[in-house]
């Protein structure tokens, strides 16, 4: 099938596809290489695309959830790959389907920037092994970020691909998977070596995802924030990715961890041991960390949207906390307290944006339409006697529309797939 034939192909699709409007539909492709079943998601008002997020396993494509806000607010693609139970050479078929579905897709979608702009992989478990796709690259290897402790070990990788920057979420119950040892196996040795490497323990966790979202986001930001040119024209070609080390970042004390009030500070300033601190590509993402590993939170955020359309659900550290909010509504964001502190306030962040303070019960706050996007949110407090703790973290996120139409899933005929 030709190009021209395709795209009228695509228009009956999304004009057929059962949708109110055609605006509202958005771009799914599909591919099968080398046995793996490709979607790539391009959000429909990226003219021009900047990034990747790859998930290698584990992922059901949703282009309604907090990733795919997170690549609208960004201008990037998210492609997903899945193997169909066929796990077989996966260390070889995953980073090959992976390239030669980009090269179809830039093809078939009018985006030929996709087989050159950086990328980043986020995975849980087995797709950790998204860090393994990207790394075959590593030019345009942007960061990992992976809910796992086995699939990355430094003495296994080249100079360039062990100075990626890489974060590591574990949860901190051990259990039949054996995650827990890859801390002195795997993230040590790295941080020995002045490695960009971060670490987060999730309490309450074994093998679970958890909340890693929550910190995955702001540190993808922060690379790309750090790394990316800002002047790079993707259609002129690939960026020259910024080297990051490890006095480019921020550190946290993995040695303060189990309070509810984490130190962290920018590397230069640190006054721990940083051979063995975990790394942050920012103050955002340490502020975040910091929330995230607080093991005794004196007080749980509670959010909701002012006309009750959305409402942040209750605590479970095995799973995400986090809410879908369309666009333009006001958000009352507070905290229940626990047990007898004496709080004299209570400021609330957005990552590192202090959104603003209450310095009194029933201590809240009106979050004024929150942009477009993922907002990392928690709340800190001060008592009367100066100590501060912090609630963990929520992920907050903002649609760009009122609602998502269910994608119209665009695949070639029989006849020209590959």
């Amino acid at each position: 099938m030709n190009r021209s034939l395709w795209m009228v192909t695509v228009l009956a699709l999304i004009l057929g596809g059962g949708c109110a409007m055609a605006a509202d539909v958005q771009e799914l492709y599909t591919e099968t290489v080398e046995g793996v079943k490709l979607k790539l998601f391009i959000p429909r008002d990226t003219k021009v695309v900047r990034g990747i997020l790859l998930h290698s396993t584990n992922y059901q494509m949703n282009p309604g959830d907090r990733w795919a806000e997170f690549c609208r607010a960004r201008d990037w693609a998210h492609l997903a790959q899945d193997l169909a139970g066929n796990n077989a050479g996966r260390s070889k078929r995953l980073p090959q389907s992976a390239e030669e579905g980009l090269k179809l897709f830039a093809g078939l979608s009018g985006h030929p920037e996709l087989v050159h702009v950086p990328w980043s992989a986020v995975g849980h478990s087995a797709g950790g092994m998204g860090r393994t796709v990207v790394l075959k690259q590593p030019a345009r290897a942007l960061t990992n970020c992976v809910s796992c402790g086995w699939v990355a070990d430094p003495a296994k990788m080249s100079e360039a691909e062990a100075a990626v920057p890489y974060l590591c979420t574990l949860g901190a119950i051990p259990d039949a998977f054996k995650m827990l040892p890859g801390i002195e196996a795997n993230f040590e040795p790295a941080r020995k070596a002045g490695r960009p490497w971060g670490l987060a323990l999730q309490w309450g966790c074994a093998h679970d995802f958890g909340n890693s979202a929550c910190l995955f986001i702001p540190w993808i930001a922060g690379v790309e924030s750090f790394r990316v040119p800002k002047d790079w024209d993707p259609l002129a070609g690939p960026p020259t990715l910024k080297p990051m080390t490890e006095k480019d970042g921020w550190l946290g004390d993995r040695s303060t961890v189990d309070g509810n009030f984490a130190t962290v500070a920018s590397f230069a300033e640190f006054k721990g041991d940083r051979t063995v601190a975990s790394w942050f590509p920012d103050r955002a993402t340490a502020y975040v960390w910091r929330a995230m590993v607080s093991k005794e939170a004196p007080m749980t955020l509670e959010a909701a949207a002012t006309d009750g359309s959305a409402r942040l659900g209750p605590p479970n550290p095995k799973s995400e906390r986090g809410m879908l909010v369309n666009p333009g509504r006001d958000l009352t964001l507070k905290v229940s307290i626990h047990g007898g502190i004496d709080v004299k306030l209570v400021e609330f962040f957005d990552g590192e944006t202090a959104l603003g303070v209450a310095r009194s019960a029933p201590w809240e706050f009106l979050w004024k339409a929150p942009a477009q996007g993922p907002h990392p949110t928690f709340a800190v407090m001060t008592d009367a006697a100066g100590q501060r703790g912090t609630t963990n973290p929520a992920l907050i996120t903002i649609r760009k529309y009122e609602s998502v139409a269910p994608a119209a899933e665009v695949a070639r005929p029989e006849d020209d797939k590959r």
